[in-house]
């Protein structure tokens, strides 16, 4: 009867080893694959995140404008790259019943820190507030060159300060008076003066 006993026992824990092993080997098993998926939860995780942060770097660039004269709402107006003067006028609230607008090129594009100023019917342009912000636009600047004799309006009105009304002065002055002597003859034009004339000075020639 013990030894029936014994036996019984050691077939018993064996039985239990046995089922004990079993749930060692298949928990190993399963652990083996968990490093993968964590690795690649973690890397999936990183990406988000560098994409995130990506966005969220070229979402901040924002760039601003001082907004000035014959204005409704003078003052400092966010903008964005790509944007035209015309919307910088927009977001200010349009022009004054007084505003120029003959000499302001709407079709002009932005830059960071520059300033816009809307003059009145009659006022010259004030030189400082013809220069902008962005070293880019100044170098741009510096480089062109507009013959006075022979650029037609719209060429004319790539140059600083120089809007739709007085491009069309300077060439019926010219048709009238016959091709520039000199760049100094240019203050002969209706509506620009010597500060006018030496902002444009080393952009023009004849």
């Amino acid at each position: 009867m013990d030894i029936r006993l014994t036996k019984r026992q050691w077939i018993l824990s064996l039985t239990i080893f046995g089922i004990s092993l079993i749930t060692v080997l298949l928990l190993f098993m399963r652990n083996q694959g968990l490093p993968e998926k964590k690795e690649a939860l973690l890397f999936s995780s990183e990406s988000t995140e560098q994409t995130f942060a990506s966005s969220q770097s070229s979402e901040s660039k924002e760039w601003y404008v001082d907004v000035k004269g014959a204005i409704n709402q003078p003052g400092l107006y966010r903008i964005k790259e790509g944007m035209r003067l015309m919307d910088a006028v927009e977001l200010a609230g349009g022009f004054t019943k007084e505003a120029d607008q003959k000499q302001i090129n709407f079709a002009k594009l932005l830059s960071d820190q520059e300033v816009v100023y809307v003059p009145k019917n009659g006022e010259e342009i004030p030189e400082v507030q013809l220069e902008t912000g962005g070293q880019a636009d100044k170098k741009a600047e510096e480089q062109i060159q507009i013959n006075i004799n022979t650029a037609d309006i719209t060429e004319l009105q790539q140059l600083s300060g120089i809007g739709e009304k007085k491009a069309q002065d300077i060439v019926n002055y010219r048709e009238e008076n016959g091709s520039f002597q000199s760049i100094d003859e240019l203050t002969k034009v209706s509506g620009i003066g010597q500060k006018t004339l030496e902002k444009l000075r080393e952009s023009i020639t004849i």
